[in-house]
């Protein structure tokens, strides 16, 4: 393999691939009061999950090697130094409202410290579509917390209830759900409902007799129904990027396989199913692995 410019030394020692940090750090991210009527509990909230533990890839000129750099660069004057910049909002074609920083950070809500319940709920009343993403373990600050915040555990988990409510994270007012876990209180950020956009109109057929594709299908569901083991749910990518490169450092391509192409019609694809389910003895569910690309390109 011919490459355009050698490797350094660097890039052929060992990848440093690490693990990532453990769930619950030692320092909370947020820490304030719980409030719903004139009940107060002292909270710390700690990150809930980890951030994936993925390399990133720089952008690299072909010909040298060098990483890029992006100038901010006037069409009429060239590059511009920082402190020439300004924020605009377009409220026009070509048009731009100018807006200081300062003015910016008037908008920002009052960094108080409340996390306030408004509204408890079941479950069954929160959409999934509304989940941020973003999730905290609230636990109590302090053993004078610790009474209360076991009552309303308890409370939460005797009405089978959840609790919708508001806080300020990192600057922003946020609608959040609290709920109970087991033996923690868990935060949810939730989009706003504005933000989730209706589902596009359709209209899906169904034959007019699927008796048999029922029958089947519902004999599917049966047999892969159960117990999950979520051990068998892990993320890979790390470590099927961390492959590649190491194989595109001996200089060797990584062998991929083919995608299946043929699509059986449905009534025989459940009939194949069905019997295959029947044929082994139920195992755990496993995350399909994906299927890698053929790499192309030079070692930089």
């Amino acid at each position: 393999m011919h490459d355009a410019f050698p490797p350094s030394d660097d890039l052929l020692q060992p990848l440093p691939f690490t693990s990532a940090a453990p769930g619950s750090g030692s320092r909370p991210c947020w820490s304030g009061l719980l409030q719903f009527s004139l009940v107060s509990i002292p909270l710390k909230a700690y990150p809930a999950v980890r951030t994936r533990n993925i390399p990133v890839a720089h952008l690299l000129h072909a010909n040298c090697g060098r990483r890029l750099r992006y100038a901010k660069h006037c069409p009429l004057h060239g590059n511009v130094d920082a402190a020439a910049i300004v924020r605009g909002f377009e409220y026009g074609p070509g048009r731009h409202v100018l807006v200081e920083a300062d003015e910016l950070d008037q908008l920002r809500p009052a960094a108080e410290r409340a996390l306030r319940l408004e509204r408890f709920v079941t479950p069954g009343q929160v959409d999934p579509l509304l989940y941020g993403g973003r999730s905290l373990y609230l636990l109590p600050d302090g053993p004078a917390a610790e009474s209360s915040y076991s009552v309303l555990l308890a409370a939460l988990h005797q009405r089978g209830r959840w609790a919708l409510g508001r806080v300020v994270l990192n600057g922003h007012r946020q609608v959040v759900l609290v709920r109970p876990a087991a033996a923690v209180l868990v935060l949810q950020v939730l989009h706003h409902p504005e933000q989730v956009r209706p589902c596009p109109p359709t209209t899906p057929r169904r034959s007019a007799d699927a008796t048999e594709e029922l029958r089947l299908a519902g004999q599917l569901i049966d047999a892969a129904s159960g117990e999950v083991d979520w051990s068998a749910y892990r993320d890979t990518a790390a470590q099927e990027l961390k492959v590649l490169l190491e194989v595109k450092l001996q200089g060797q391509n990584l062998e991929t396989s083919e995608p299946a192409t043929a699509v059986p019609a449905l009534l025989e694809a459940l009939r194949q199913g069905v019997a295959a389910a029947h044929a082994h003895e139920p195992t755990r569910s496993r995350v399909p692995s994906r299927t890698a690309r053929k790499p192309t390109g030079r070692t930089v």
